[in-house]
């Protein structure tokens, strides 16, 4: 929050020339009482306060689950479910496989900042915020199957827990169709397509950079 404010304010005191697309999220519209959510909630909120209070030309975006080549946190479900095909390992879902969310390749993801960051040569478009999606929400358990698929591998998941992740919606996704009927955004890859392009950049990447990563 204290990042968020400190760059506004520099902003505002440079002036022309300044742009800003503020990377929230969906825990944007969640009340919760953990910090990364509410560090979320507060900064699209203050980022927002800016562009009504003092003109500035900013914008927020709210993001689906972004997913691609290059993410090394494996503790989350694409890149642990990716590693461990390319190593002949069943991936392991740490739920019952049927809590439910929205994806956006990350290509996608990039077009969506840019369109944003154009926008805001539009005085009127100056503090929206913007949800960028898939458009559905697609199950845990789907998105391993959809990986396993695109690895060519012959492996059942591991399915370890019972029912959702604590203190989580079970089911979440975005509603698009401000930003693709104003701005004329749309994801340009499928699900399949993404998650096919995804588990190639780790196929080739990761035995460059040692599976243990």
């Amino acid at each position: 929050m204290r990042g968020t404010y400190m760059l506004l304010e520099a902003c505002r005191i440079l002036g022309t020339g300044v742009r800003v697309v503020v990377a929230s999220s969906s825990y944007a519209y969640l009340r919760s009482n953990q910090p990364y959510d509410v560090s979320k909630a507060c900064a699209d909120m203050i980022a927002r306060s800016y562009a009504l209070t003092y003109d500035l030309p900013v914008a927020v975006t709210r993001l689906a689950n972004v997913y691609g080549g290059g993410d090394l946190n494996f503790s989350r479900l694409i890149p642990a479910t990716a590693r461990a095909l390319v190593e002949g390992e069943r991936p392991e879902i740490r739920s019952d496989g049927t809590p439910e969310r929205d994806y956006v390749y990350v290509e996608d993801a990039v077009e969506a900042y840019l369109l944003v960051g154009a926008s805001l040569e539009r005085p009127d478009l100056r503090g929206r915020a913007w949800n960028a999606g898939g458009g559905a929400p697609t199950a845990v358990a789907d998105i391993v199957r959809r990986l396993i698929t695109a690895s060519g591998r012959r492996l059942e998941p591991e399915i370890q827990g019972l029912g959702g992740p604590r203190d989580e919606i079970d089911r979440q996704w975005l509603d698009s169709s401000a930003i693709r009927a104003e701005l004329g955004w749309s994801p340009r890859r499928t699900l399949d397509e993404g998650l096919a392009s995804t588990y190639g950049w780790y196929e080739r990447e990761l035995a460059n950079l040692g599976t243990r990563v």
